[in-house]
């Protein structure tokens, strides 16, 4: 029954998913959605197996500008089980059927894959649950299908795929407690606890509020089929939970140490009490982000049906999620508080389902006055929907039929009707997810944005962009290259070279503090989720490594010392290859030391980095602090006031002019302007703009606007420097004006090369000969890191901000850089001792005694119908 069961459940999946099947056979449309879905979902994928196909699962110093993808990647698929088991059958694929797994290509279609077998098992689990609570298989079946392939399921795998994940968590969780409940089996609810402490820490929040809620509910309000009592459930489950985030220490341990070192510092956060009433919110009809079965809405106003205990059960938990998704309120306290992300929903389809089944299991018992009763309140609101919407859906036309079929099976209860009735349901589902797809995915994701000849294009990955690539890589693989394509700031991630930007919501918090407070570089837009370019200054573009830049557009900003080298057309456009002329070694050793409570302003910075290494430690040298020549400037408005503080502009690119001595301007190669400016009227999108160099900034309620005020932008030497803003209310301060003739950088190219190589996790710097003193690597350092010096064990720390120093004598000629994430191992071992502790504790669990139930515990009042 149980293998019959399984394939229901996978014919019902690729029943599901024969729309997208059909789509990207004959059009080659994606089951990934264009933004998300397309620039992270995907090349995180990609990129993860191809590390831990390599045996490397900790750093890599092409994670954006370097650092440790194991931990930032927890919030996706580093630390999840599905992508495990997904990875893993990958690669015994690849070793008997060779499979093209460095292309996106090939992600995109497993996407599909992946999800047909997600489905299936979120279907059995969630059939398993609801037979297991005593209802008859049509039912179950019917309602698991209901909750499997919602439109919260579609949302969350066409969206993020990882997000749909939890779906099959939950009801796993929920069936591991009934079988504790009821035959003090405790192995179940372990596992299922313990797949998501290790999957995701964001979502363990979310299962944790539920989980709690429901065990309170089932202790405080007993079951007749309960075998333990309230003690006992207590006890036992808080310590079934103990040991199950032992078992899954590593992953927990990963997912939380990644969310307390990110940094995302956001605006103050003012919530509406109550959410604007549009058809994005309808939950019952057209919503974007749930809707839920008009069947479930029947449910609910079936009064008779509140006297079964588990009815009642996800009649309140509904009604609960209901009343509270009409409060973005809501939304914060499922998102910790912090900004109001509606990703609570799929626990509102699991309930909705729940109530459906129970409903359906009990139709014989109810009457035609309480079907007229529940159909009055739907009447009303799909009247509503469809007048407010203006629209029509599909599956409105479900709403008559299933009440007909409804009401013939309770005038006449026959096993055929019930079964036609159920079949019906999962045809109405069909077409209700369909609905959603044409009328909210089709309308945000037009099938040219992501579809294959999109993701095979210049706006991707063409084969353009990887022949220049290869080209590039093969005479320097270590080096950096800063490109992109227009789609995704991953590039670098799927391409497979070494680039300077990342997109993701999780970063080192050090990343951010080097950018925004250190060296104040300004990104082309204010972004929380994003780092990407050096603010074009050619000084960190040496100092990186960043050897060569890749070019569609925008060439006016390109940072002064890169000459043109290659260029090549592309289907639809042409590309310009530029080469740094001020390249340096890929490791850097030098004896000169420098405080950071030294240097004063980035450019000084930039140029103690240059001569030498900046460390919190005693200095042996002095940069000469560079010339503010802002006291030189002559200031004018343009349709503009100020008064030292406040800037008001009173049309689109007034601001500021300064005007230096041409004499002056002619002496440097590039100016850096240093300012503190934040726009202070109504929020709208709205830019800085000096010059050639372009900044666009965010509304100020946007909830991934990163509020940094003190920028320096570099820009091209020149008398007229003219600061341009969009109209409207500015706090500004101009702290200076500093010229850079590159004398240091040129300088600096002079040094010894030193050569950098990796393998798998093991950074490997190999040394030509050089003095005392510290070998500098352009990747950051991290807690975890360490080092050997031709074999022996070295000091490691954090230079330059950012980098990693490695204190060495002039005999020193090979160095090994290991990292392993703090605490990694100790972790690794309180997972084994809580497996152990499991297999011990699930034995002692199934060998207690069963609790006396007295007769004044509740008993289901309504006996279920024949199947």
């Amino acid at each position: 029954m149980k293998y019959k069961t399984f394939i229901t459940c996978l014919v019902l999946s690729l029943l599901a998913h024969s729309v997208i099947i059909y789509r990207f056979v004959t059009e080659g449309i994606l089951f990934s959605g264009k933004g998300d879905s397309i620039a992270q979902m995907i090349p995180f994928q990609l990129y993860l197996y191809e590390q831990f196909s390599k045996f490397n699962f900790f750093y890599d110093m092409g994670f954006g500008i370097g650092g440790d993808f194991f931990r930032s990647l927890a919030y996706y698929y580093s630390t999840s089980p599905i992508a495990y088991l997904n990875f893993g059958a990958v690669y015994l694929l690849d070793l008997f059927l060779p499979l093209n797994t460095g292309s996106p290509d090939f992600w995109f279609v497993n996407q599909i894959i992946v999800s047909i077998f997600k489905l299936t098992a979120i279907l059995y689990v969630t059939y398993r649950l609801f037979k297991y609570l005593g209802i008859n298989q049509y039912a179950s079946m019917a309602s698991a299908f209901l909750y499997g392939y919602s439109t919260v399921y579609f949302f969350f795998t066409f969206t993020w795929s990882f997000f749909s994940d939890v779906m099959f968590y939950l009801p796993l969780t929920i069936l591991g407690m009934e079988r504790y409940f009821a035959e003090r089996k405790i192995g179940l609810y372990l596992l299922g606890i313990a797949l998501t402490l290790h999957s995701n820490f964001y979502f363990s929040y979310y299962q944790f509020i539920f989980v709690l809620f429901y065990f309170i509910y089932r202790t405080l309000y007993r079951k007749a089929s309960d075998s333990v009592s309230r003690r006992t459930k207590l006890i036992t489950i808080v310590i079934s939970s103990l040991i199950a985030l032992m078992i899954s220490a590593v992953g927990f341990y990963t997912g939380v140490t990644s969310y307390l070192l990110n940094d995302r510092t956001l605006p103050p956060i003012k919530l509406k009490p109550f959410i604007d009433f549009i058809s994005h919110y309808n939950l019952f009809y057209d919503g974007y982000y749930i809707v839920i079965p008009f069947v479930a809405v029947m449910a609910l106003f079936t009064f008779k049906l509140y006297r079964n205990y588990t009815f009642r059960l996800f009649a309140v938990i509904t009604w609960l999620f209901m009343a509270g998704s009409l409060s973005p309120l809501f939304d914060s306290f499922f998102n910790g508080f912090s900004i109001d992300q509606r990703r609570w929903v799929y626990m509102l389809a699991f309930s909705a389902a729940g109530l459906v089944a129970v409903y359906l299991h009990h139709l014989k018992n109810l009457t035609l006055k309480d079907i007229i009763i529940s159909l009055l309140p739907v009447s009303l609101i799909y009247s509503l929907s469809v007048i407010g919407s203006g629209k029509s859906l599909t599956w409105l036309i479900f709403i008559p039929v299933v009440a007909v079929i409804i009401m013939l099976y309770v005038y006449r209860p026959q096993v055929i009707t019930f079964q036609f009735l159920t079949v019906t349901v999962v045809i109405m589902n069909l077409y209700f997810v369909y609905d959603y797809i044409r009328e909210q995915m089709d309308t945000l994701h037009p099938f040219y944005e992501h579809d294959l000849a999109f993701v095979q294009s210049d706006k991707y990955n063409s084969e353009t962009q990887r022949s220049i690539i290869k080209n590039i890589t093969t005479e320097s693989p270590a080096a950096r290259i800063d490109w992109q394509t227009s789609a995704t700031h991953n590039t670098p991630l799927y391409q497979h070279f070494n680039g300077i930007k990342l997109y993701s919501s999780i970063f080192d918090k050090d990343i951010y503090q080097f950018y925004d407070e250190e060296l104040n570089i300004t990104m082309d837009t204010d972004s929380n989720s994003i780092y990407y370019r050096l603010g074009e200054r050619a000084n960190l573009y040496s100092l990186f490594n960043v050897n060569h830049s890749i070019r569609t557009d925008n060439i006016a900003t390109l940072p002064y010392g890169f000459e043109l080298t290659d260029q090549r057309q592309g289907k639809e456009k042409r590309y310009s290859v530029y080469r740094n002329t001020h390249e340096l070694p890929l490791v850097r050793v030098t004896d000169k030391v420098f405080n950071p409570q030294e240097l004063k302003t980035p450019i000084d910075r930039e140029h103690a980095m240059l001569e030498g290494v900046v460390l919190d430690s005693p200095s042996n040298s002095k940069v000469t602090p560079a010339e503010n020549l802002l006291p030189q400037t002559t200031m004018s408005l343009n349709n503009a006031t100020y008064d030292g503080q406040q800037l008001i502009v009173s049309q689109d690119q007034g601001g500021i002019t300064y005007r230096l001595p041409k004499r002056l301007a002619d002496r440097y190669k590039d100016l850096y302007v240093d300012l503190s400016i934040e726009l202070k009227t109504p929020s709208r999108y709205h830019y800085v703009w000096i010059n050639e160099i372009y900044q666009s900034r965010k509304p100020l309620d946007d909830d991934y606007r990163r509020f940094n005020p003190t920028i320096t932008l570099r820009i091209k030497a020149s008398d007229l420097i003219q600061l341009k803003l969009m109209s409207g209310t500015y706090t500004y301060h101009i702290n200076g004006i500093y010229g850079e003739d590159y004398t240091t950088l040129e300088s600096a190219t002079q040094q010894q090369k030193h050569q950098l190589t990796q393998a798998g996790g093991k950074l490997v710097a190999t040394l030509s000969p050089h003095d005392t003193g510290y070998a500098v690597i352009p990747t950051p350092y991290l807690n975890g890191m360490s080092a050997k010096v031709d074999g022996r064990k070295a000091e490691v720390s954090e230079g330059n901000y950012l980098m990693t120093a490695v204190k060495v004598d002039k005999n020193a000629r090979k160095i090994e850089l290991t990292y392993t994430p703090p605490y990694f191992h100790l972790m690794q071992l309180i997972s084994l001792i809580g497996l152990a502790t499991a297999i011990w504790y699930i034995q002692k669990v199934s060998r207690g005694k069963r609790s006396t139930v007295t007769n004044q515990e509740e008993i289901d009042t309504i006996a279920p119908p024949a199947e």
